[in-house]
This record gives structure tokens, C-alpha cells and sequence, in this order.
């Protein structure tokens, strides 16, 4: 199996997405950023936020962006009957599903990250999180079409070099089953680069984006060593 290529950016994806043409990526697969929750404290027992994080959203720096600020975009460079696999919370995926559909993406699924541990909560206890398979264009079979929608892959407990960051082993299934060898992927939010490492690793060439510098020196740096 060949290698795939990098093409990293420390920089803003709105800017990037201006230099990438219409219809010349063959799947997107992002972790994207949005607000935590919209007021009030959930975070009981402990957790990976603080309470004035959850209180606000503001998690990190830069995850105020609105769906559909770079939603159309994503939409413009996927080529025709290609997917898009956005991981998000209960709380946003119902604004996620509509703005993208706005945008002429049609739903496909909801997938269900099923994790080893768990997310305290006042509620219910946490251990899934969710991803929404879109399609641009014609209906496209996954090529491993007996893949369960529930996907069950321990999270990374106490070594993760990003608060968010999604084992390599998850974002390869995505990967495998919505593009061939040789096809360019692309993660605008890139975070700690779990996306990239799985397209070096499954010969996909890997166009990643992340505008906070901590987190786009450490993708860099796994996506050359492929850890």
C-alpha cells in the first residue's frame, strides 16, 4: 500500500478553502467546533471542561464559527457523489443536519461512536458521541457495506495531546469506507490530526487545516511519524 501525502496549514480554513477548486475533494471527515452546551453547568463529578467553559461554550479559542460559515464551502469542494462525515454533539447535531442540508447536502445517517468510558452528567451518563454522514449529489454505497452504524472504539484516556482528540482506529473506518487509495482527503479542523494519521496510513493524500498553532504542531508532527 502507497503512502499518502500531507498538505498541512496553520491558518484559518476560510482562508484555505479560497485556494482549493470546486469540486476537487473526494471526502471530508472533520471533528468540527461548536459551543459546548448554551448556559447552565452539566459538568458534575468532574470532566474534561471546567464549569465557566460549559457555562459559555468557549472551550477553545476558536470554537465560536457558526455551521454555516464554512458548511457552503465544504459543499463546493467535494466532488458529486462523494460524503462528508462530521462528528457533533446532541445538542447541535439537529442545527448541524439542518444547515448542511441548506447547502444542498442530502442526510445519509447517523453514526454512534460507542466509547469505553464514560461522560458524567446530571442526566444520564455519556458514552457515545455522533456522526452525521452526509452525501453531496448521487447516492454512493460505502465500500464495506456490512459496517455497523454503531462504531465501538475506546476513546483515548490520559494521554491525549488534544481535550477532543478521536482515536486513529475510528477515523480510519470513515476513511476507508468513503474513499479509495490515491483520493484526497480533507479535515478543515484538523485538531490534533487523528484524520491525517489514518490517510498516511491507508494511502489517502490528507489536506488538514488547524488555526491554533499548539494543535497544528502536534498534528504535523504525527502525521510525519504516523503515531
Amino acid at each position: 500500500m502507497r503512502q499518502g501525502n500531507a498538505k498541512l496549514y496553520n491558518d484559518d480554513c476560510l482562508e484555505i478553502f479560497k485556494g482549493i477548486p470546486d469540486a476537487s475533494i473526494d471526502l471530508i471527515v472533520t471533528d468540527c467546533p461548536y459551543k459546548v452546551v448554551s448556559g447552565g453547568s452539566t459538568n458534575i463529578n468532574g470532566g474534561i471542561f471546567g464549569d465557566d467553559q460549559i457555562k459559555t461554550g468557549k472551550v477553545f479559542d476558536h470554537n465560536d464559527i457558526e455551521f454555516m460559515t464554512w458548511l457552503p464551502d465544504v459543499y463546493r469542494v467535494l466532488k458529486d457523489g462523494t460524503h462528508a462525515y462530521i462528528m457533533v454533539n446532541e445538542r447541535n447535531l439537529a442545527s448541524l443536519q439542518s444547515a448542511a442540508e441548506q447547502c444542498g447536502f442530502k442526510f445519509v445517517n447517523i453514526l454512534i461512536w460507542e466509547k469505553n468510558n464514560v461522560t458524567p452528567n446530571r442526566y444520564y451518563m455519556k458514552r457515545a458521541e455522533y456522526i452525521l454522514m452526509l452525501r453531496k449529489g448521487k447516492a454512493r454505497t460505502i465500500n464495506f457495506p456490512g459496517t455497523s452504524n454503531v462504531l465501538k472504539f475506546d476513546n483515548i484516556v490520559g494521554r491525549k495531546v488534544h481535550p477532543t482528540q478521536k482515536p486513529v482506529a475510528l477515523m480510519r473506518v470513515l476513511i476507508e469506507n468513503s474513499s479509495n487509495e490515491g483520493d484526497t482527503v480533507m479535515d478543515p479542523f484538523m485538531g490534533s490530526g487523528s484524520t491525517g494519521v489514518a490517510c498516511m496510513n491507508t494511502g489517502r493524500n490528507f489536506i488538514g487545516v488547524e488555526i491554533d498553532k499548539k494543535y497544528f504542531d502536534i498534528a504535523a508532527a504525527r502525521c510525519d511519524w504516523n503515531f
